[in-house]
């Protein structure tokens, strides 16, 4: 009984989303051991649908009215997530993952009920840890990296700190998962987990640290008030350059959402009108842009801006690629001899009289 797929069937099934194949074709189906999947609408479709289903099993058990409704209700959602898990081998399907992080999210608001609910001053705390608790759970059962990040921000969130120290903690969380990206990971899975974090925590940090009403006056400003914006800069210097090392897409899009909220951050900065900022930044922006596609209008150390091939080309080499990188590795097969030497009497190598 598998509980969830293998490492090498979840390459396949990640391959043959990238393809925009179903798995369900004879080429993938030998190989992903017949686990099902669905693309991001369907998925996202099917997790509305998933989230209906848990209402209305936490209604129907709460109009029968036993003792403890709430937890039944999650444990009968628990039950039909893993029983589409393990029976129906249902992997990032959508209905699933909802089933899955709603028993669980309905068992934290149970424990939160008899634990930090008459607490004053923990209850929030108690909440967000629990709440974490519940989507980090899911998040490593069901491989998902979207539950794994909100669940490091609920933790974040338990510790209610200062709004610049809990800034920090985001930017810290990614850096930690950016050095941590250069570990090759066997499942896909893992390597998403990571992205996210690479991503979402900077912006994280910045909204957590930035000011909310007024713009703030950084040329009559304290040094600390310009760690908001620096801290920006520096994650996307560290992001920029580890995105051109690694090929990867997760720190170049870190990279220009840091400095989109620097950006905003030093709105204020010039004190030019909001017109010729936007002339200004415009200008440049299309500047660079024309330097970087000249640039690589050839192949400069595995990057360029050109296509390589047709479609169908490309599709097909990857294909290739895909099947050379994800079968593992085995010796190949000796063959048989189709010779033997050494059955003559006189001259050796069947040189005799008999054959």
């Amino acid at each position: 009984m598998n509980l969830r797929p293998t490492p090498s069937e979840e390459r396949w099934l990640a391959l043959a989303r990238r393809l925009r194949r179903s798995p369900r074709v004879a080429f993938f189906a030998e190989r992903t051991g017949g686990w099902r999947t669905a693309n991001l609408p369907s998925r996202c479709t099917f997790f509305a649908l998933g989230l209906v289903a848990a209402g209305m099993i936490a209604i129907i058990v709460d109009r029968l009215g036993p003792t403890g409704a709430v937890a039944i209700a999650g444990i009968v959602s628990l039950a039909i997530a893993e029983w589409l898990i393990v029976n129906r081998r249902h992997f990032g399907s959508g209905i699933e993952e909802a089933l899955e992080v709603a028993g669980l999210t309905t068992l934290a608001y149970e424990c939160w009920r008899h634990l930090g609910s008459t607490r004053v001053g923990t209850s929030e705390s108690i909440a967000a840890c629990l709440l974490g608790a519940a989507l980090v759970i899911a998040g490593m059962r069901l491989l998902n990296p979207l539950f794994t990040t909100l669940a490091v921000l609920a933790f974040l969130l338990a510790l209610k700190a200062s709004a610049l120290a809990e800034g920090l903690l985001c930017y810290s969380v990614g850096i930690g998962a950016l050095a941590a990206g250069a570990y090759r990971f066997r499942r896909p899975s893992h390597d998403l987990m990571l992205d996210y974090l690479v991503v979402v925590m900077p912006v994280a940090g910045y909204l957590w640290s930035a000011s909310r009403t007024v713009a703030t006056d950084y040329l009559n400003a304290g040094p600390a008030a310009w760690l908001v914006p620096v801290c920006s800069l520096v994650f996307a210097a560290a992001a920029l350059t580890t995105g051109l090392r690694r090929r990867t897409h997760a720190p170049l899009v870190a990279f220009m959402l840091c400095v989109a909220c620097a950006a905003y951050e030093l709105r204020r900065l010039t004190g030019f009108s909001l017109e010729t900022r936007l002339i200004a930044w415009g200008c440049v922006l299309l500047l660079v842009s024309m330097t970087i596609e000249r640039k690589l209008s050839v192949a400069r150390r595995g990057i360029t801006s050109r296509q390589l091939r047709d479609d169908e080309e490309s599709v097909g080499i990857l294909g290739l690629a895909g099947s050379a990188t994800l079968t593992p590795d085995s010796p190949p097969s000796k063959a048989a001899p189709s010779f033997e030497g050494g059955g003559g009497r006189f001259g050796g190598g069947g040189a005799g009289s008999e054959y």
